[in-house]
């Protein structure tokens, strides 16, 4: 048994029905002088002899961290204190987490959706965390952003997500709760948001290049074609802006801090009119004869031979390549002008092309190869709404019954 010596700043609260609460206090002339956290729960049975030793532990631990803040230890980086706030900042900050080699505009997605969970929930104790905590947050985040809306399932399984990757990196890093809490998502389900079922399809892609043209817009043109004609993602066509490094060369072409990257050039297209692209995601590299994509090479050809050098896809209002979310904005509003509905988007000519070669009897291994995935199952993904390869298995089973036929009528 544990003497009251091995619990330092335990304290009992009563609850208003009559219950109790563990709980470790911090010194109270600390906290007037800005220590946190005042309170951490001690969700452990005292009764069990294992569940409290893990509390003696856990209060040693905070006790000494305090005293140690008491005794002038400061660092750029606070103590960690055991909330889920503390959790998402070191998860930011530390140089062993795998946040730190994920990619630059994940990470602002990632940073977006840390930024809500610190927000809303940072000061909640990783130890006072339950499902029922998990689920209404789930639950809040999800409600319709209007009465009578649609639920925003994105965002709250968005969130659950995070809380995973968090618990994840906190199991790596030794840091207490993080194992139990993880093993409760592991065993809980959320509802996910549904895929898209929607895509462009050739006659949306016609119309908004015949507009486009109208309007003189060949870049918009040209590479809403290549995206249907080739399946590239948006970003491996027109490019992105990329942050450039503190202390790196402000080469090549830079706007407001970040280096144009990654889009297609005109000297990506050879003599022969083929193409051949290392992808952005997934570093597949693929490869295209664009003389057997009309609609590319008919834009191609309206392109004056002096203007094809530097990227191939310009703004040319601006005279460079679109910023950030210039080209979806520019594409929504030639494509309402065509005909192209607003639930359909600009991502979805990606889709539309691979949806296209599966209705013409495409196998799923060709499209994979062709769209630069890693696995088909992603490429199944992509095929919407097509009769294709459902035709081919009817027709076969159709020479299958007529082969049985003729061999029950030569038997006989």
């Amino acid at each position: 048994m544990h003497s009251d010596n091995d619990f330092p700043g335990h304290k009992v609260r009563r609850n208003k029905d009559g219950t109790i609460r563990h709980g470790w206090a911090a010194r109270h002339d600390l906290v007037k002088a800005g220590y946190e956290p005042k309170w951490v729960r001690l969700h452990y049975n005292f009764d069990h002899a294992t569940e409290r030793a893990l509390a003696a532990a856990m209060c040693r631990r905070l006790q000494a961290e305090m005293l140690a803040w008491a005794a002038g230890l400061r660092s750029s980086e606070a103590l960690f204190d055991g909330t889920l706030g503390a959790l998402v900042r070191r998860y930011q900050r530390d140089p062993a987490s795998p946040y730190q080699s994920i990619k630059w505009n994940t990470r602002r997605t990632y940073d977006q959706v840390l930024g809500v969970i610190e927000k809303a929930f940072g000061k909640r104790a990783l130890s006072g965390l339950h499902i029922s905590d998990f689920r209404r947050w789930y639950d809040e985040a999800a409600k319709p952003k209007i009465a009578g809306g649609s639920p925003r399932l994105r965002k709250a399984h968005g969130i659950i997500s995070m809380c995973r990757r968090l618990f994840a990196y906190g199991i790596a890093a030794e840091i207490p709760e993080c194992l139990r809490l993880a093993t409760i998502l592991d065993a809980s389900r959320f509802k996910q948001p549904g895929r898209r079922r929607v895509k462009l399809e050739l006659a949306h892609v016609q119309a908004f290049v015949a507009e486009a043209l109208k309007r003189r817009r060949i870049s918009l043109a040209l590479g809403t074609a290549l995206q249907f004609e080739t399946t590239l993602r948006q970003r491996d066509v027109i490019g992105e802006w990329e942050p450039i490094a503190p202390g790196a060369e402000r080469s090549g072409i830079v706007l407001n801090g970040r280096r144009w990257v990654n889009g297609l050039t005109w000297a990506d297209i050879s003599a022969e009119l083929t193409i051949v692209k290392e992808t952005t995601k997934t570093g597949a590299m693929v490869a295209h004869d664009l003389k057997l994509c009309p609609l590319v090479c008919s834009t191609l050809a309206l392109v004056p031979a002096h203007q094809r050098i530097g990227p191939l896809i310009i703004d040319e209002q601006a005279g460079r390549p679109y910023a950030a979310h210039a080209y979806t904005r520019e594409w929504r509003s030639i494509a309402r002008t065509a005909g192209v509905p607003d639930h359909v988007w600009n991502m979805d000519a990606r889709a539309g092309g691979i949806s296209e070669g599966d209705d013409a009897g495409a196998d799923l291994d060709m499209l994979r190869s062709a769209a630069g995935h890693t696995q088909a199952s992603t490429t199944a993904r992509y095929v919407r709404g097509t009769i294709g390869k459902s035709r081919k298995v009817a027709e076969l089973r159709q020479a299958h019954r007529e082969a049985a036929r003729k061999h029950d009528v030569n038997d006989k």
